[in-house]
């Protein structure tokens, strides 16, 4: 739902969102880990328990986001859950992680591609995954639950379960196993 569609007093919530993530983005340390959970996690569509966000986390379209337990976003990291994101307990976000669930529609060359709409397409991450830094998913992407992401990959296809998965695009390289 692009701004134009959405009523009055979810454009009012929005707005207020986006200050306070701006107001409360900087404060350092644990004081501004608790203030953004405690004032950003109303906004959220779920929430299971505490998460931890340092600073410069950018939610686009909150209502959209449901965090599991005891997930972790670290400094700049952002995440448009326009088309739903879910992310499972005990996830791990390296520093600037891109998270998309929504992309510009550009099928028509007579209409520019701002014009014409977006296609919403929800990621999930499942429990214990560890995305590197600078990691991006693109929409439509499942992780499954045990994933390691490499630093810098960048998923454009889902990843299964216990997998490590690196480059761009990402490409497992190997499953993870409980023997060393």
């Amino acid at each position: 739902m692009g701004i134009a569609r959405m009523s009055p007093a979810k454009i009012a919530s929005w707005e207020f969102f986006r200050w306070l993530i701006i107001i409360l983005g900087d404060i350092p340390g644990v004081v501004g880990v608790f203030l953004r959970y405690l004032f950003l996690r109303p906004f959220f569509k779920h929430s299971d328990g505490f998460f931890r966000m340092l600073e410069r986390v950018v939610v686009e379209y909150p209502h959209g986001l449901s965090l599991g337990k005891d997930v972790g976003f670290n400094i700049g990291c952002w995440v448009n859950a326009r088309g739903d994101v879910t992310i499972g307990d005990y996830v791990i976000l390296g520093p600037y992680c891109v998270i998309h669930s929504a992309n510009h529609n550009m099928e028509s060359l007579d209409v520019p591609v701002q014009q014409q709409g977006f296609v919403e397409m929800p990621v999930t991450i499942g429990d214990n995954v560890w995305m590197g830094a600078r990691v991006t998913v693109l929409p439509g992407v499942t992780i499954g639950e045990n994933a390691v992401i490499g630093a810098g990959a960048v998923v454009t296809k889902d990843i299964p379960p216990n997998a490590i998965a690196v480059g761009n695009p990402a490409q497992v390289l190997r499953l993870r196993t409980e023997e060393k």
